[in-house]
């Protein structure tokens, strides 16, 4: 099982989507889409789109540009895939190409089906229909186009089991057909049968999808991977799992030989584990559901790391079509310009006339504006000088208020010295020595309020700052703060607030949680610039 596994995760980087989902089939228009280089194709794209730049064949570029996009599609790098379509788009808007603008809308639309987007996906296909009819002149050119879309949006709606609204879009693709005088129904016939199947028709799906296995074989090859997993579907649907094993085999053949449609890959092998299920073949049902679960597994995690940009969709068309309108703007601009120095140029008189009269007035201007020049550097000079003094006072004032503290603290200290004396001296005076402890709290108290008082009449409105932008602190955090602002360390503080040093390294820890701090904030730092 392993060998088997490496080949069809190669087949899985070529075009990877959720393997429930089915990637949409516009009609074909190559015998042979097998990828043998896509490395050397895609660098031989980019250099040709270079040289039709260069050469200023935009027309060209765009159908570089095109092709770039499906292959990165087709190996499943859908973000170089939106790129190159949106790229494209802009190039077309700037010619005016409606072909091949209703052409990439109906890609991107695909793009956005693949990522199941599907209300973006319907309104790009709108909007490919839209401008199919509204812009593209030629009749032929505008009925493929309209044509193509409504055979993507029939397999689209199909693939969303909206049965009825696929076969109205198959309906409106056969009338197309008729106006493009197209007799070859293959696709159509066969979009048909895939309904019919999932609504188990099963022989009318058959009476219309076989008669054209041979028109597949000789000229569209490899898309019989897709033909033939759903003649399978049939099949076991009729209990015949002879034919459904065969039909299922074959499709992986194929898809192995083209490396194309391996997407269907994982679901095919699911279907066959049913099948020899179905038929009592467990080992042979067990290993293939075994190799489908690990494809599947495989297919995801691709998707998950190549394309998960993918699933906000970028806005690069929105912004450079805002960067085409502003050069529109500044031509605009431009040619204003000329018609200006051309009117310049007719009233020569008049000119000269307005000439001294700007000279004058620049005259005028230039003293003003030196004036007041003058006047606002003498201004800034003296509110500098102003700002200074303030910041003297206030150095000044907070130095006073700090050795206040200080004298505060050794003031604090010596009554605990004296309060603890007490505290060990004999029962007999207890009741005076309660009256001497409560006096010492109480100047502990007005202690605090003098402290308070000075500190607010330096720091006016620190407080008030403090409680606009951290509304969640208490009184006691008030308290903290200034001593913080004030420098003090912590062994000060401990003796200030009546706490140990530990006491205050945690109130400090629940003051940073309670501003929202991170680990690398300073505090003392934040503090200081309140």
């Amino acid at each position: 099982m392993k060998p088997t596994l490496l080949i069809f995760l190669f087949l899985l980087l070529i075009n990877s989507f959720h393997s429930t989902g089915q990637i949409k089939q516009e009609p074909l228009k190559r015998k042979n889409t097998k990828i043998i280089n896509p490395d050397s194709l895609l660098s031989k794209y980019r250099e040709n789109k270079l040289i039709h730049l260069s050469e200023g064949d935009t027309l060209k570029a765009i159908n570089s540009l095109i092709e770039i996009s499906t292959l990165h599609s087709t190996t499943g790098n859908y973000p170089q895939s939106y790129d190159g379509y949106w790229e494209a788009l802009i190039y077309s808007k700037s010619i005016s190409d409606s072909t091949h603008m209703a052409k990439i809308y109906r890609k991107l639309g695909t793009l956005y089906s693949i990522f199941r987007r599907e209300e973006k996906a319907i309104r790009h296909y709108e909007l490919s229909l839209k401008v199919a009819r509204d812009f593209i002149k030629e009749q032929k050119k505008r009925h493929k186009s309209i044509n193509d879309t409504y055979y993507i949006m029939a397999s689209h709606h199909r693939e969303q089991g909206n049965y009825g609204l696929a076969e109205k879009y198959l309906d409106s693709c056969r009338i197309m057909y008729n106006k493009l005088s197209n007799n070859n129904y293959a696709f159509l016939d066969a979009e048909q049968g895939y309904i019919y199947n999932h609504l188990a028709k099963y022989d009318d799906a058959l009476n219309l999808l076989l008669p054209h296995e041979n028109y597949f074989k000789s000229t569209y090859p490899e898309y019989l991977v897709m033909f033939y997993s759903f003649l399978g579907d049939i099949y076991f649907g009729k209990s015949d799992y002879y034919n459904g094993e065969l039909y299922y085999i074959k499709a992986l053949e194929l898809s192995n030989k083209y490396q194309s449609h391996s997407n269907y890959v994982p679901k095919i092998y699911q279907k066959l584990g049913d099948l020899y299920f179905k038929i009592n073949k467990k080992e042979l049902a067990y290993k293939n559901l075994q190799l489908s679960k690990d494809l599947s597994e495989q297919l995801f995690g691709l998707r998950s790391t190549n394309n998960s940009d993918i699933l906000e969709i970028k806005d690069a068309f929105r912004i450079e079509n805002e960067k085409q309108k502003k050069l529109i703007e500044n031509a605009k601009l431009n040619r204003l310009e000329q018609q200006q120095k051309t009117m310049f140029f007719r009233n020569v008189a008049l000119t000269v006339s307005i000439l001294s009269l700007i000279l004058v007035s620049g005259i005028i201007v230039w003293y003003l504006h030196k004036r007041r020049k003058s006047e606002k550097q003498d201004f800034l000079t003296r509110q500098k000088l102003s700002t200074e003094k303030n910041a003297e006072i206030l150095a000044l004032k907070n130095r006073e208020l700090t050795s206040s503290t200080l004298q505060l603290i050794q003031k604090d200290e010596l009554i605990l010295d004296i309060k603890n004396t007490l505290s060990h001296l004999s029962n007999r005076n207890e009741k005076e020595i309660k009256q001497i402890l409560t006096k010492i709290k109480i100047n502990k108290n007005l202690g605090w309020k003098e402290f308070n008082a000075r500190f607010t009449s330096v720091n006016k409105v620190f407080y008030k700052t403090l409680s606009e932008k951290f509304p969640e602190l208490t009184r006691r955090d008030h308290r903290l703060c200034a001593l913080i602002k004030l420098t003090f360390s912590s062994k000060e503080i401990s003796s200030l607030m009546g706490i140990s040093a530990e006491s205050v390294n945690t109130s400090r820890y629940r003051l940073r949680k309670k501003m929202g701090l991170k680990k690398d904030d300073n505090l003392v730092e934040i503090i200081a610039e309140l």
